[in-house]
């Protein structure tokens, strides 16, 4: 009795452990002038202001209504992709208006291992005919404007 006690503190233990290496980050979005979201790791990850390049090894992009990948791209050791803090990653895609999308991207850094980053978007048109933004929950909601 006392070894299965013992035994599920030890796994419990474990699975929080691996739970918090894992975490998933949310990247900044923000509309560009052309109404196609910019999306990027934000300032707060590089604390220090040292302007240190992150190296993007994936981008994904989902749409959550028919439940299909819509472009998937890997970077490999011989086409390596860096970018900045608050610089626009490249999806090389065409965001519609109305449709959501789950968009991902993994980092990987020296000595730090990776981070995953992930949100859901919508681009939504207001009553005034202006793009806007939605993110994760509200951009699941079919009650938008």
């Amino acid at each position: 009795m006392k070894q299965k006690i013992i035994f599920c503190i030890l796994l419990n233990f474990m699975l929080i452990m691996l739970a918090s290496c894992s975490s998933i980050r949310e990247p900044d979005i923000v509309l560009k002038e052309n109404g196609q979201p910019c999306i990027s790791i934000p300032r707060s990850e590089d604390m220090l202001r040292t302007n240190r390049p992150f190296n993007i090894t994936s981008t994904h992009i989902y749409q959550t209504s028919i439940r299909s990948y819509l472009s998937e791209k890997y970077y490999y050791q011989e086409e390596q992709y860096y970018v900045k803090a608050q610089e626009c990653i490249d999806f090389d895609y065409h965001f519609q208006n109305d449709i959501t999308y789950g968009i991902a991207f993994s980092t990987e850094e020296k000595g730090k291992g990776g981070k995953y980053w992930s949100a859901d978007i919508r681009i939504v048109k207001d009553k005034d005919g202006n793009s806007q933004l939605i993110i994760n929950n509200e951009a699941n909601s079919d009650d938008i404007n």
